[in-house]
């Protein structure tokens, strides 16, 4: 659990009585009681409040809030407020704002709108954290420490330039080696000075390319990367050792703005949490597979264990470009949905609807409107009610057979550069891999290069592009070992300096695929072939590999243009296991017959086989088995089960043999 001083579902959100008189906040918290509320974060954003000049600390308000609160009954996750760094502090020390992509310097206002490399910045950051803590540390309120707000932003000023730069000098030594590494011999970009070296924006080495930015120097952009992520971490791991000095037993957290957030590299950051957190806003009519990849990623990050939930929306959003309201029982489905894949957390954005600012139509717990008898309150408040009885689901953890391997420096560098086909994302065959192994039943985590792999029986890495020899080598340990894994073209394409291992494609993984790539064809996302697998033709586009098979035996193969009846689909042996390799970017179909055709060569076998559109998930705790069933779809599903009786945890109903879901319905069965 987070905290054992609350051994509940924690259930809440952000909530900012500073914006409301004494009053209101009264009637909040008797609406908060009726809602079964128990854990309200505070001080996001606070920063002039608690500090209003240089060295002004005034900590009376949250005080008194935070009694008032704990006498009624609810406890606080207490926030440090450095996201929004305040006016009185950038007007007098200026060089704590962002400087941005295209190397301009902002001006005051918003928020993320400091450089992490600042100096200055951080003494303000670390300074305010140490206070709080030392301030606030006997409360009993407290809960739960989250660190700033939703890290976000790059910087390009001169002084992360003069800090990259030390920072290359400290990993490569001497500018042969970076020059080396970098194969700067290429457009005559070879360095005579560490200060020639520039950071990364539309004014050095960055263009804008359809959709994003790439570089006409890949590898300089990808240490760039490494750097602000340590860079960024380093600003939330001062604020965090300031925190612990004078609460040690406190968990300290900070909440990832998503998921699959590009800029950071998250395994990187959940090596110095102590619980996850991060906030989920499922698009309108995502695919479900999509937000379970999502809180699998999260969950993954520390290998299994509970994250937080920091935020979700009770109703809508308001930075889309187009925000719905959560349907009728939407927000208690994708609750619980968060629940069986590892959160022990259910936290709103927001309780109370803002009055005034740029967020004041996001939903809220308690709405403009300003009455329990809201549509959306009554659903809080039922699911309040409903999760009270649920706290034996604290401390499960998801059992999968199944695992995603998910690379971001893979991910930076593909996408950074030139590649065949623009249009080849990783994401994309990302989340259409992870939903075949979804859709099994099988179960499916999410892990690092850096995380045990033997615990699977079945690992999928798609578009794993950057492969050294440290990760080859433990892939060809775990499929020695008995493991079966499936690879992608665009694997194994560059080295961990972003540079072409030779040879042919997929570099050092020329042996556990069983043959290489000589060539890689690329076409317009319209402009389709087919591959013939299984006596049935499936779609594919975009890349193409010319595979040349050696000890392989080929599966399937194209059926048009001049590698016709060349290799498409290969599967070698190799010492206990098996490797599969898929060379185009395939229709889903294909994933989804492949992952079966492996589930029943291989003798996997799911202990619910999901019914259409719904989802299951494993979940153990000492020697309680618990199966969370999900109908993700309009209308009524009849699931196997296996022998044995099982009770819903919600409403107590006895199932044997089948379960029942009506629409978008949601069932905890705990087998007796």
């Amino acid at each position: 659990m987070i905290n054992p001083k609350l051994p509940v579902i924690w259930y809440g959100g952000d909530y900012y009585p500073e914006q409301w008189d004494e009053k209101t906040f009264e009637r909040d918290i008797e609406m908060f009681k009726e809602a079964g509320i128990n854990v309200v974060t505070l001080g996001v954003f606070s920063w002039t409040l608690v500090q209003p000049d240089e060295n002004t600390y005034d900590f009376s308000f949250f005080e008194k809030v935070m009694d008032r609160l704990y006498q009624e009954g609810i406890y606080v996750c207490l926030a440090t407020p450095t996201s929004a760094p305040p006016h009185w502090m950038t007007q007098k020390y200026p060089e704590i704002l962002l400087t941005d992509v295209n190397g301009v310097k902002r001006e005051k206002g918003g928020r993320q709108n400091f450089c992490p490399n600042s100096e200055k910045y951080r003494y303000f950051a670390r300074n305010i954290a140490e206070k709080l803590a030392e301030h606030f540390k006997d409360h009993p309120a407290l809960v739960l420490w989250h660190v700033n707000n939703e890290y976000l932003n790059y910087c390009y000023c001169d002084t992360c330039k003069a800090k990259f730069q030390n920072w290359l000098k400290e990993k490569y030594g001497t500018l042969d080696e970076l020059n080396r590494r970098w194969y700067t011999r290429f457009w005559s970009q070879t360095f005579t000075s560490w200060e020639e070296i520039p950071v990364p924006t539309t004014k050095s080495v960055l263009f804008w390319r359809k959709d994003r930015y790439q570089s006409v120097l890949p590898e300089l952009y990808l240490d760039y990367r490494r750097f602000m992520t340590q860079s960024m971490l380093e600003c939330f791991l001062e604020e965090y050792q300031a925190i612990k000095k004078h609460t040690p037993d406190i968990p300290v957290t900070t909440n990832l703005i998503a998921a699959t957030f590009k800029e950071w590299n998250y395994f990187e950051w959940a090596k110095h949490m102590d619980v996850v957190a991060w906030d989920n806003y499922p698009g309108y009519r995502e695919d479900f597979s999509v937000i379970s990849l999502r809180h699998s990623l999260i969950r993954g990050l520390k290998e299994g264990q509970p994250f937080v939930l920091m935020e979700q929306s009770p109703s809508q959003a308001c930075w889309r470009w187009y925000n719905p309201q959560k349907r009728p029982g939407e927000m208690r489905f994708w609750s619980y949905h968060a629940l069986a894949h590892g959160a022990e957390t259910l936290m709103f954005f927001q309780l109370r609807q803002s009055k005034g600012g740029v967020e004041k139509f996001h939903g809220a717990v308690i709405t403009h409107v300003d009455s329990t008898e809201t549509r959306v309150f009554r659903e809080v408040k039922k699911l309040g009610e409903e999760i009270k009885s649920l706290s034996n689901l604290l401390d499960t953890r998801v059992v999968s057979q199944t695992a995603l391997l998910f690379d971001w420096e893979s991910w930076w560098a593909m996408e950074d550069t030139l590649t065949p086909n623009v249009d080849f994302r990783y994401l994309s065959e990302v989340q259409k891999y992870f939903k075949a192994l979804m859709k099994t039943g099988l179960g499916a985590d999410v892990v690092g290069r850096d995380q045990a792999f033997e615990r699977y029986r079945l690992i999928v890495a798609p578009a794993l592009y950057m492969v050294d020899k440290k990760l080859a080598q433990k892939l060809k340990d775990y499929v020695s070992s008995g493991g079966i894994l499936v690879l992608t073209t665009m694997s194994g394409i560059v080295d961990e300096n972003d540079q072409i291992v030779l040879g042919g494609y997929p570099g050092y993984l020329h042996d556990l695929v069983g043959g290489y790539v000589e060539e890689i064809d690329a076409l317009p996302p319209e402009e389709k072939n087919e591959i013939l697998m299984f006596g049935r033709s499936y779609e594919c586009n975009l890349v193409f590999d010319y595979i040349k098979a050696t000890t392989a035996e080929v599966l399937g193969r194209f059926r048009k243009d001049y590698y016709a009846s060349e290799p498409a689909v290969l599967r070698n042996k190799y010492g206990k296991g098996w490797v599969y390799y898929v060379g185009s970017s395939v229709s889903f179909d294909l994933v989804w017959d492949l992952v079966k055709f492996i589930e029943k060569e291989h003798g996997l076998k799911a202990d619910i086989t999901p019914a259409d559109d719904v989802e299951v998930v494993k979940k153990i705790k000492d020697e309680k088995t618990f199966y969370f069933l999900f109908n993700h779809s309009s209308e009524r599903r009849i699931v196997d089960l296996p022998e044995g009786r099982f009770k819903d945890m919600i409403t107590g109903t006895i199932y044997e043999e089948k379960a029942d879901l009506g629409p978008r319905d949601v069932l905890i069965l705990l087998k007796e």
